[in-house]
């Protein structure tokens, strides 16, 4: 099962509310356009890990990950 759209919803969500409590909250997720839009205004930086576990070899290496923060 995959994690989709809507866990991604509800794991901004959480974020959110625990950003609104005053913790300080970070999480790493996939660098897509989506992710970007759900954490629009937070702290959000590129970093790059790498992956050795994939079904194409060609595509194992460094890839674009995004840490989002409600911190500086």
């Amino acid at each position: 099962e995959s994690f989709g759209e809507e866990d991604q919803i509800r794991l901004a969500k959480v974020f959110r509310k625990l950003a609104a409590k005053g913790c300080y909250v970070m999480l790493s997720n996939s660098d897509t356009e989506f992710v970007r839009e759900l954490y629009a205004g937070f702290n959000i930086t590129t970093v790059y890990a790498k992956r050795a576990i994939t079904c194409r070899g060609d595509r194992r290496g460094p890839i674009a990950e995004l840490v989002i923060r409600n911190y500086t």
